[in-house]
């Protein structure tokens, strides 16, 4: 008797548990990727990007963007979300000796379902630079604060040519740096990663 009634009460517990999980859960609509600071950032409108210097050329194929589209999402249900999530990836078709893309810019945020605040992560990568940023705004990235730097200027001069809206990212070379790769980045908006200075030679690739 006793084991029936145990049994009873576990079968009523499951049952209003479903229950309640089905009469509150719904689905929300979650929009596709709509960064516009980002997209005005990382405007790549063709597929081959050519940098130089002096006679030498360095060229990144950049394979079709993977960019989320919108989608519905279960909220209150059993293992449903707790938000919308956003995503975008940049990639270049050559890779590294680690067999890491030689360069990549990753976007994916998070808005949680009642808020309009999302959190941000967003990476960019170039043989061996990497740096995190929390936010993207009209002066870049927005740098976790770390191993990296950033100044923005209206203007500036790379090789003779001079690109507006620019954003230099210095990684600071007096830790833990393993030579050579670019310590210094510059993106310009509206265009994308427009150079790269390498380290320890300082040599200065710029986008042609």
């Amino acid at each position: 008797m006793r084991t029936l009634l145990l049994t009873s009460i576990l079968l009523l517990t499951i049952y209003t548990f479903n229950s309640c999980s089905i009469c509150s859960c719904k689905k929300v609509s979650c929009p596709a990727f709509d960064d516009v600071n980002f997209l005005n950032w990382f405007s790549y409108q063709q597929s081959q990007v050519i940098f130089k210097y002096q006679s030498a050329y360095d060229t990144i194929n950049l394979l079709p963007f993977e960019k989320s589209e919108a989608y519905e999402a279960s909220q209150g249900c059993y293992n449903g979300s707790d938000g919308c999530g956003q995503r975008l990836s940049i990639v270049s078709h050559e890779v590294t000796a680690n067999f890491r893309q030689e360069f990549s810019v990753t976007y994916f945020s998070h808005t949680a379902f009642g808020s309009s605040a999302s959190t941000k992560s967003i990476t960019l990568f170039l043989q061996g630079f990497n740096c995190a940023a929390s936010d993207i705004n009209d002066q870049g990235l927005v740098l976790v604060p770390g191993l990296y730097n950033s100044n923005h200027t209206p203007t500036l001069s790379l090789n003779g040519t001079t690109f507006n809206n620019v954003q230099t990212i210095t990684r600071d070379t007096t830790i833990d740096i393993s030579a050579p790769l670019p310590f210094k980045v510059y993106l310009s908006k509206g265009i994308g990663l427009i150079a790269y200075e390498m380290f320890p030679t300082h040599q200065l690739w710029v986008r042609q």
